[in-house]
């Protein structure tokens, strides 16, 4: 990684290169997203926020340029994962502090969110038609079922569920494009740390901290769609757990790091997580919202732990 972080601060064509070809590698594995918005990422903190917008732009013509006589159209996802991350990167470089960046990402996620079920109120049943008609698809195509995690999957049972899914969707659609975000910046903020020897990073991600109030914010969404049964309460409750669970999983880092093995201690949270991501995921968000509240990181300092 160092090699290729040199690479990419060795001049704007190199960068541009890095930058595009993962993008473009990312319309067949998305996940590549991450390593080319955390190039950008690098030269913002690296070089500076002017250098950056001009390799962004250049991206923005060659991939779009390239996008539209492959696709036949121009997408739009990679320009606004580019935009975000150079956002965060802004706020990252200038206040020097991860948990101030992963508020105001809170914060917008939780905007977006209530102005999309303002404006669009029938949001709900687009989403159910979208999934209806994927559903569909993939009972039409034998190849699509063997992708499925158990092919005997019964499509009917789950098509019983859709409007459950689909008033969801739109809180879920904006945790992951948070959670993208998030893990870019951070592997753009390593990645500027390793290019200077530094260990710093580690060590802010281990005391990273959302806050109590919107630990409490995120307390009460919760209670109050357990209780209204909103679909809107349930979205801003997705989105404001994806970003605890960032809270969590640095609160393991923090409290790992104190054991005598703390390697046992990643690879059982990160092994555990490859096994059953839903349950560690939803067990680190409530733990995030917890040391939110009652700051388990003081009290562990104070005891001598």
């Amino acid at each position: 990684m160092r090699t290729l972080g040199k690479f990419v601060l060795t001049g704007p064509f190199q960068a541009v290169a890095v930058i595009s070809g993962f993008a473009l590698l990312s319309f067949l594995f998305p996940f590549l997203i991450i390593l080319s918005g955390g190039a950008l990422a690098l030269i913002a903190l690296e070089i500076g926020i002017r250098e950056a917008i001009r390799v962004l732009v250049i991206c923005v013509l060659v991939v779009g340029a390239i996008a539209y006589f492959l696709l036949g159209g121009i997408t739009t996802g990679t320009l606004v994962v580019w935009v975000s991350v150079l956002a965060a990167a802004y706020l990252y470089r200038n206040f020097r502090s991860l948990s101030v960046v992963l508020q105001a990402l809170t914060v917008f996620g939780v905007v977006v969110t209530a102005l999309a079920a303002l404006l669009f109120p029938d949001l709900q049943l687009t989403w159910q038609s979208y999934l209806r008609n994927m559903l569909e698809a993939v009972g039409k195509t034998p190849s699509l079922q063997l992708m499925l995690p158990n092919p005997a999957i019964d499509l009917d049972r789950v098509q019983e569920h859709l409007p459950r899914v689909a008033s969801v969707m739109t809180g879920v659609v904006v945790a992951v494009y948070l959670l993208t975000v998030s893990f870019t910046l951070f592997l753009g903020g390593w990645w500027h740390g390793l290019m200077a020897d530094m260990n710093t990073f580690r060590k802010e991600f281990a005391s990273l901290d959302l806050g109590q109030v919107l630990a409490a914010v995120t307390a009460a969404l919760g209670v109050a769609a357990w209780f209204m049964k909103a679909p809107v309460l349930w979205q801003l409750t997705v989105v404001c757990l994806s970003m605890f669970f960032l809270h969590g999983l640095g609160l393991a880092h923090a409290l790992i790091g104190k054991l005598r093995r703390p390697v046992m201690g990643f690879i059982l949270v990160y092994g555990l997580m490859f096994f059953a991501a839903p349950q560690v995921v939803l067990m680190l968000a409530s733990a995030g919202v917890l040391d939110g509240l009652v700051n388990f990181r003081k009290r562990f300092a104070k005891s001598g732990l």
